[in-house]
Formats: structure tokens, sequence, C-alpha cells
């Protein structure tokens, strides 16, 4: 070993040294059950160095991006970690973006190897042909000859650790994120970013060992990614599921003995109402993070009772690794609408559009500091002088601090409706809306409109075997709110435009919608 690479490993932050270390505690322990397949931390490490020295083997250069595309499955965290100790960077992307998106991101990032799942490839077939940088094209559940085995090519490379400086500042990770933008950019996250987010969550909400928590959220998405990472970490296990069906995660969490689960709201509603819930044992479950949004009172109360009493709240985005706020079991009840206060890491401020910093009760836009921020996005200078303004990050989301520094969020600042020459948060016409017991789910859009400017709308989804018309809702927030905050329209939607992690693409219902409103004064 040369003295720069020694030097190197002796003070450095590199994530695939955490699995080395994991392993070197927990060698035989499961590591990963997916399906039938059970792996221990030994034979992670040792698949992760043979996809580390495969990729290096090809005389790739260091910083190469490695494209990943799948459901979630054993597979990710092979390539993950080996593209971890490769010093490479990994660029896992959702398998059902449009061509339109698959071919930019892959395009964009410079994507040197591309390795999938080929039982998805119809739906990226199309894009595929259109790759300009990719040169090597890797398949497990290949579908045909054309591409090389995921598994050979792991045969390829040594088990050995690969032998690699790297930087704590060293990418590791290019995430693109898309849901509000035509074209999503690309966020770098860096190896002390994640172990800095890592360690954060661990703190705030421990784990060891002796868990098992379930990968059910898309391993693509930055916050199923991070939480999951956490086990690898201390050395608990994870339990993939692939496919985000209720049923299968209510038999998965009793079979497995699940301690930890991480879903969105609405998932959480979603359980609590299947015909099946109350036939399985749930409860091994220690822990039950909710993240991206605040819960209605009810369905957090629900929770409590019914599925798991310590339930958590995460809350940030990918630019930030992506947690910036914890929202602890012990303070469910007592903060309810909070997002919890700032993870260890993490100083955030509240400030206006003239870089002031506000004081604890006035609305602005929430600003961090943290070692946990991105490197930046990637090749976007505008964007990235616009979110490093006044040094701090611009997050986009507004909202203020109370008295105790816990964070209340009141809207997208995007999503803020100007109608009539007033202000209005999105949110707080769907916190009035969710008063009635029959809405399942609501979300309230400003469209254009010649008089108002824009006209604010209400989308909604009622609850199954329910019935509510535009007339009650709308007289609801009359009783609720001033007038200029009330609808002008109820929609009523089967299901809401979705992007692969769950969130609502409020864009696409805007740009469906755009023309409601033309020809009224």
């Amino acid at each position: 070993m040369n003295e720069d690479l020694a030097t190197n490993l002796m003070r450095r932050i590199a994530f695939g040294d955490c699995l080395r270390r994991t392993t070197r505690r927990y060698h035989k322990k499961e590591a990963i059950v997916c399906g039938d397949q059970r792996i221990t931390y030994q034979q992670l490490n040792a698949r992760a160095n043979q996809f580390a020295n495969a990729l290096l083997d090809m005389n790739l250069a260091k910083g190469s991006r490695i494209a990943f595309t799948s459901l979630n499955c054993l597979e990710f965290f092979v390539a993950l970690c080996g593209t971890a100790k490769a010093g490479m960077i990994f660029l896992p992307l959702n398998p059902f973006f449009k061509t339109e998106e698959m071919t930019f991101s892959v395009n964009n990032a410079e994507a040197e190897v591309f390795i999938f799942d080929g039982l998805l490839y119809p739906f990226f077939k199309e894009a595929l042909e259109q790759f300009e940088p990719v040169k090597y094209r890797i398949a497990f559940n290949r579908p045909s000859d054309e591409f090389e085995d995921f598994n050979t090519f792991l045969e390829k490379g040594s088990s050995d650790e690969p032998e690699v400086i790297i930087d704590d500042n060293d990418v590791l990770l290019m995430l693109y994120t898309g849901g509000t933008t035509r074209f999503p950019r690309a966020v770098q996250l860096t190896h002390l970013n994640i172990f800095c987010v890592v360690s954060s969550v661990l703190i705030d909400l421990p784990a060891t060992y002796r868990d098992k928590s379930l990968a059910v959220m898309p391993l693509f998405h930055i916050a199923a990614c991070a939480y999951s990472l956490t086990g690898l970490f201390v050395g608990s296990t994870i339990v993939i599921q692939p496919q985000m069906d209720m049923k299968l995660i209510m038999e998965s969490i009793e079979r497995e003995q699940i301690t930890q689960i991480v879903l969105l709201p609405p998932l959480y509603r979603q359980m609590l109402d299947h015909p099946d819930f109350g036939k399985y044992d749930l409860s091994s479950l220690r822990m039950a993070t909710y993240i991206a949004a605040v819960m209605p009172e009810d369905l957090v109360k629900d929770i409590m009772e019914k599925i798991c009493p310590n339930l958590s709240l995460m809350f940030g985005q990918t630019e930030m690794s992506p947690s910036v706020t914890v929202f602890k079991p012990e303070d469910q009840l007592t903060k309810m609408k909070s997002l919890g206060n700032s993870t260890v890491h993490v100083e955030i401020g509240v400030m206006d559009d003239s870089g002031n910093l506000l004081p604890p009760g006035e609305i602005g836009e929430f600003v961090y500091r943290a070692p946990t921020m991105m490197k930046g996005y990637y090749k976007n200078d505008e964007e990235n002088e616009k979110a490093f303004q006044y040094g701090w990050f611009h997050s986009g989301d507004m909202g203020y601090l109370d008295e105790d520094n816990y964070v209340y969020f009141v809207d997208r600042k995007k999503d803020m409706i100007k109608t009539g020459g007033e202000n209005v948060a999105s949110i707080e016409v769907e916190k009035t809306l969710y008063l009635d017991p029959r809405v399942q789910e609501v979300h309230v859009i400003g469209l254009p409109h010649d008089r108002w400017i824009e006209a604010i709308t209400a989308f909604v989804t009622p609850k199954p075997g329910e019935t509510v018309t535009e007339e009650e809702l709308i007289a609801l927030c009359k009783s609720k709110m001033v007038g200029f905050k009330v609808p002008k329209k109820v929609i009523f939607l089967n299901e809401m435009p979705r992007s692969a992690v769950g969130k609502v693409l409020k864009y696409k219902i805007k740009q469906e919608y755009e023309a409601l409103y033309n020809g009224e004064r």
C-alpha cells in the first residue's frame, strides 16, 4: 500500500468504509432480506468489493457516474456500496421516468455505465437507445444477450477491499429532484453529507443491530435511501419490499418481526383503512416514521393507538441529504402541526426576500446551514447562485419558528396563491377541507383567472364509499375562513397524479386544468 493511500485511510470519511467496519463487527448477521434472498454482512461486503473492483478494471476515472434503475432490490445495495468503494458516483433513477426524463437525466449526468432490471426494460427501452455517454449496459433479469449479466459482471471483480483514495467531499450520490419542474435538477451529495445525515438520524432516532427495518419506499429517493443506510451503519437488517402493496407490507411486518418502518402519511391511512388491518400482528414495530409532511391530528392519534405508539416525523429535502427536522414521538401530541425542531447538524433560519433573518412567529423562507447541505446542482450555475444567496441554503419552503425553535410549515414558496391582491397559503385551505370526515385527500391550487389573477381551486378525493358535494365543502370553508380564501370551485378526482415516491404532482394538476376558468370574469 502506498503512503498516500495509507494516510487517506487513516482519517477519511467514506461510506464504503462504514460497511467494511460494520462487517467486521457483525459479519455473520443478516444484512439484506429480499424475497428468498438472505445475505449476511460478510456476503454483502464481498459483493460490493467485487462490484467496485470490476468497475475499476474497466479503467473508469474516479468520479465516473454509474446509473442504476430498478424497483427496490438487493442489487441496489450491492451497486451503491460498490460504487462508493470505487470512488465513483451512484446515480439512482426512477424506472418509470418518461422517455424524455430518463434520456435527459442519463445524458445530463454523463453516465458511462447503465445498470437496470430487465423486467422493467419496456419502460425505458426507447430512452436507452438515446443514451449518448453510456459505454456499458448491464442487467439483472436481462432481457437479451446484448446486455452483460449483472452476476457475471460481479464475478470479474476481486472480493478484496479496493484501494482507492477518497476525499470526504467527493460526490457519492447524484439524485435528480423530479416532480415540480419539467426537467429535474441533479443534486450532488458527498460522502461527508451522507455520513452526517446518517449519524444525525441515529442520534435523534436511535437504532441498533437488533433492529429490522422495512425498505418499502423507493430507494432511488434520498429519504428511503438514507434511512436504509442507517441500518448498514449499525448492523441492523434491511428487509426489502419491492411492491407498494399494503397487504404484503403487513405480512412482512408480522413474518420478519419488523421493528422500524417509514411511510408517507397517506400510506398509513391506507393501512388503517385496509380490510385486512387487524388480521396481522404489528406489535413488533417500535418506531413508525412518516416523511415529507404534517399529518392530520386524527391520523396521528390513530397511528399511535393502532399501529405504533412511537411515531416520528423526518422532514427535509434532497438538497439537505435530506433530513432537516425531526419531530420526536414525545412531541407528537404537544406540538401538533409542527415539523419538529432541527436535527443535530442543522441550523435553521427564517429569511425575508432581502436576506434578513426574521424573529420567531414571522413568516418567511426557511434557510439552512449544515454539513449535510449538498455540494451543489450539477452543471447548473444559475440555480446554485439562487440556492446559496446570503450565505444560507434557500429551501423554497415558507413558514415560521416558534419561541422554542420548532418549525411550522406554511406552504411552498411557489404554491402561495395570489388571488385578488391577497396571498393565500394553499395548506391553510387544505386543512380546512380536511375537517370534513368524508375527505380522504385534498390539494389546493391557484389556477389562472382574468379577474382574480389566480382562482383558488380545491381538488378532492373522497374516502371510499363516501359522498360529498362541492356545495357542502364550499359552505364549510365559508364558515371557517374569510371570503377571499374560499375555493372558487371543488373538483373531485378518483386519484391524484403522483411521483414514484407518492408525492402529489401539483404541477400536473395545474397543467391539466389550466384553462378551467377561461372566459370567466
